[in-house]
């Protein structure tokens, strides 16, 4: 009974509460471009195309722009709309720079790609990750450069698998898996399997590490919290999976630092005990701090 409820529970963890955003350059069409073409155009003709495509999506998605601005209104409660205005049109042309460096990465040699993050903030939390025989949950959100985070991991020399919820377009899904491989990391599909949570389990007791994105879920399917001062449901599932296996729970996210990465790691923790109330307190907490810090490279796109 145990298995199936925390199966059912850690699957509804990840639920999305709206279909996700679909950014003009996240396609089949230009992923394969951007992955062909990436490393042979100069950085800052690449990062300027990317504006001037961040400033048409802007203006296209209207309804994506008005989700994204009350996000950084509740936020940034005191920020002038003007500025409010401004940072969303930045969020959005940060996000068309995300895309292009994902295309970036997948043709660097890897010595290129281990200067990419010169500097990790919290560097002793995430050796940490290297030497727990129970395994790591490493959690963030819709910031930086989550994919990079994992490829960092991996080329540390810790065996890697990343939780996905399935894109609605098989073509993409298929490519990000591919790109992943090449650096021996695994995807972990939220595809609705009985095993799926069995499978997260199976990694974690090998002490290898768990990574996924925290900062959507359901409505009434996750655990409530405070999220910039309002009612928020953070996934479940990290916190059943540590209470299940012992893993600690890591946050940690990878940011861009002028035209190279910087990363952060925060304090490990495990779940432990029957509540999850203060847990999800040092969840949002530590999203809220990355978010202030960096709130141009916010892309949520859903309403919080």
């Amino acid at each position: 009974m145990a298995g199936k409820v925390l199966t059912r529970e850690t699957e509804r963890g990840y639920s999305p509460k709206a279909s996700s955003f679909r950014h003009v350059l996240s396609t089949p069409v230009f992923y394969r471009l951007g992955f062909s073409v990436a490393n042979r155009i100069p950085l800052r003709i690449l990062y300027s195309l990317a504006d001037l495509v961040g400033d048409a999506s802007f203006f296209r998605y209207e309804e994506k722009r008005e989700s994204l601005r009350q996000n950084l209104v509740r936020a940034f409660p005191d920020m002038p709309a003007r500025e409010v205005h401004s940072l969303a049109r930045k969020v959005f042309r940060n996000y068309a720079r995300y895309l292009t460096d994902y295309g970036r990465f997948r043709g660097m040699s890897t010595e290129k790609l281990d200067r990419t993050i010169p500097e990790i903030e919290g560097l002793e939390y995430a050796r940490g990750a290297l030497h727990s025989p129970k395994g790591t949950i490493l959690v963030t959100g819709h910031i930086g450069n989550w994919e990079l985070g994992a490829l960092y991991f991996a080329r540390m020399g810790l065996k890697v698998n990343v939780v996905v919820l399935p894109d609605n377009a098989p073509q993409i899904d298929a490519i990000r898996e591919n790109y992943r491989s090449r650096y021996s990391i695994r995807t972990i599909a939220m595809d609705g399997s009985p095993f799926t949570a069995l499978e997260i389990m199976t990694a974690l007791r090998r002490g290898e590490m768990v990574a996924m994105l925290v900062d959507r879920s359901g409505a009434a399917e996750g655990v409530e919290g405070e999220f910039f001062g309002k009612p928020h449901f953070f996934p479940r599932g990290p916190f059943l999976l540590s209470r299940a296996t012992g893993a600690m729970i890591l946050p940690a996210f990878i940011v861009r630092d002028g035209n190279g990465y910087k990363g952060f790691a925060e304090h490990p923790f495990v779940a432990e005990g029957p509540g999850d109330e203060p847990y999800v307190r040092r969840l949002a907490e530590s999203l809220e701090r990355i978010i202030r810090r960096f709130p141009d490279q916010w892309y949520n796109f859903l309403p919080i």
